[in-house]
């Protein structure tokens, strides 16, 4: 085994150490609540070494050599439905369009033949397991007493997390090796594979251009990518706010250009809903039987009802939720892991969400949206959405009932506040966002003019 792989990877790590990869786990746990709200099983060092060791195995094919064989102008990796959803119609315009696109997710995503067209697993060799747990043995004892320094969780509940980060450094060192291609897309900068797979493409000098797909927060990550494709000017100011987010070192991290291309996920915008339903999207923190008892009260009053859990929620949760919905012939329900947020939309005709990035989707959908804390939370509004009115507030299940029975809705006003978040509403783009970024996208390949002027995000 040449020692070249590890010597580029310690020299990776010494860009952006482990600390700042596994970003959330090594530098927001103090301002991000809910990573340690909800405590882990995998609680203690053993159990957290036991649960990197089932991930690594879930992954690694023995017999597997390499499952992507051939070049490509795009490589794009996604983690998450969401991220999917973010990056489906920009994949779709640049084949239509003639480039070579290879897509990466996790096998347990890739679950239906829609997916299968576009996604290769993404699958772990003998040679990858085996530097990741060369570099385990070499870093992770140092590693570990670092974070005992750093905080009482990062072990005990997020220990599996950084050592992780070895395993995506090695898999996207020889991934992006094979396939060389000319730009890394991705749709997140603060996940542990996403930004491991972010450090390689820098290391290896290819190019690399970030998605949004969702809101975005001030404890962000600073954005370093070469094209940042964001929704909207709100996302551009809060990034600004995210600049000193980053390690002291001489990192290889390009400062980006910014385009402005509107919120990327396929929204359907339906005005022929002749039923009313309230759709309920749950938060992966929210209480479950608090969150029981609010769809009670709503369906007792007669509404129907459409409830959709996050793909970060608990199996317990959402058998809890599935027994409720078999219960009651008024409720329907919305797997986020088959149901794009589109097709949840589209036969809605008011939403209720807490602090969820869904809001400014339902808006484009065409559908009033309603925020409602099932769970207190520490920063209320988050994003900002009742502030600028895309949000109407309530505070309890009779408020929400008025609000419903006189069909107020967001004022015209506030729609002008629309924009703000998504660049593109009631432009030529708008619901033409994926492939306004791949014609820009090509434009950039082929040192053409862009069909949209980038900004440039200058460093502080």
């Amino acid at each position: 085994m040449s020692i070249i792989w590890y010597k580029n990877i310690k020299a990776i790590l010494k860009g952006e150490p482990e600390l700042w990869l596994a970003y959330l786990q090594g530098q927001q746990l103090e301002n991000l609540p809910h990573l340690t709200g909800k405590k882990s099983r995998y609680r203690g060092l053993s159990l957290q070494l036991f649960k990197f060791s089932y991930l690594l195995i879930r992954t690694w094919r023995p017999f597997s050599s390499n499952n992507i064989n051939y070049n490509a102008s795009y490589f794009f990796f996604a983690v998450t439905s969401n991220q999917i959803d973010s990056l489906n119609s920009t994949i779709d315009s640049l084949k239509k369009r003639g480039a070579v696109v290879i897509a990466v997710a996790p096998k347990n995503l890739i679950n239906c033949p829609e997916r299968e067209e576009r996604y290769i697993p993404l699958i772990l060799n003998s040679s990858d397991l085996l530097k990741t747990l060369f570099l385990v043995v070499r870093r992770g004892p140092s590693l570990y007493q670092e974070l005992k320094k750093l905080h009482p969780e990062a072990v005990s509940g997020w220990y599996a997390d950084f050592c992780l980060v070895y395993a995506y450094l090695c898999y996207f060192q020889r991934i992006l090796s094979l396939t060389l291609p000319e730009f890394v897309v991705t749709a997140n900068d603060h996940s542990v594979p996403n930004r491991c797979m972010i450090a390689v493409a820098h290391q290896l000098g290819i190019e690399t251009a970030y998605l949004q797909h969702a809101s975005v927060s001030k404890f962000f990550p600073a954005l370093r990518v070469n094209y940042a494709f964001l929704d909207g000017q709100s996302a551009l100011d809060t990034y600004r706010q995210c600049e000193k987010n980053q390690p002291d070192t001489d990192r290889q991290a390009p400062i980006p250009r910014i385009f402005l291309s509107g919120q990327k996920k396929s929204i359907i915008r339906n005005n022929d809903k002749t039923t009313e339903c309230i759709g309920i999207a749950l938060n992966s923190l929210d209480d479950i039987d608090i969150a029981i008892g609010f769809i009670n009260q709503i369906s007792d009053i007669g509404y129907n009802l459409s409830i959709r859990w996050h793909p970060a929620q608990t199996e317990y949760d959402i058998k809890k939720i599935r027994e409720l919905s078999e219960r009651e012939s008024t409720i329907v329900l919305s797997d986020p892991k088959k149901e794009p947020v589109s097709s949840f939309l589209s036969h809605i005709t008011w939403l209720v969400a807490g602090n969820s990035s869904i809001h400014l989707e339902a808006v484009l959908a065409g559908v009033s949206s309603v925020y409602y804390e099932l769970t207190s939370v520490s920063n209320p509004d988050y994003y900002g959405y009742v502030e600028n009115g895309l949000a109407l507030e309530v505070n309890s299940v009779e408020e929400l009932n008025n609000l419903v029975k006189c069909g107020v809705s967001i004022s015209n006003e506030s729609k002008n506040f629309i924009r703000y978040y998504s660049s593109t509403y009631q432009t030529e783009w708008e619901g033409r966002e994926g492939e306004l970024v791949a014609k820009t996208l090509e434009s950039l390949r082929e040192g053409k003019e862009t069909p949209i002027n980038s900004l440039v995000f200058a460093s502080k």
